[in-house]
């Protein structure tokens, strides 16, 4: 390999790496982490990365499961998504920072976090994946227009 090429890969790379920490994060919270946070992470990094939001998001857990839900897995792999490497987090302090937005779902989060958004009265997802899908899609449609604007703003 020449020293150009070698080098032309390592600073795309490099590129990539500093595009992708500049972006904003957004964390999704729910009890268990293995169903609701799941698929609004999934969902909004996807609709973000359509949308050329500088935004990425994480799911995290107050109480984590050791895996995501049965139902959770798969639905999402019916909707296209890979799977393997999703497994719930718990929520610390380092998860958030200044520039993160925290949302929960259908959880209380502990008073010592600042919670940005609150989404309550989504379907279980044991009960109907689609529905629960749909309404955290809804709440996503909403987030992504208001973050375009607020991008567009400066």
């Amino acid at each position: 390999m020449s020293k150009f090429l070698f080098l032309w890969i390592l600073f795309s790379s490099l590129t990539s790496w500093v595009q992708e920490e500049n972006k904003k994060t957004i964390v999704f919270v729910c009890e268990h982490g293995g169903a609701r946070s799941t698929i609004a992470s999934l969902y909004f990094n996807k609709m973000a990365k359509e949308n050329h939001l500088h935004y990425r998001s994480v799911f995290r857990a107050l109480s984590p499961d050791s895996t995501i839900s049965n139902e959770t897995k798969n639905g999402l792999i019916k909707d296209g998504f890979e799977t393997d490497v999703l497994f719930p987090v718990g929520l610390s302090a380092g998860d958030v920072h200044s520039s993160a937005m925290l949302i929960s779902l259908d959880c209380k989060v502990p008073s010592s976090y600042h919670t940005d958004k609150t989404w309550n009265g989504i379907p279980a997802i044991s009960e109907d994946y689609m529905a629960a899908r749909n309404t955290i899609v809804k709440h996503l449609n909403e987030l992504i227009t208001e973050l375009k604007k607020q991008e567009a703003g400066k």
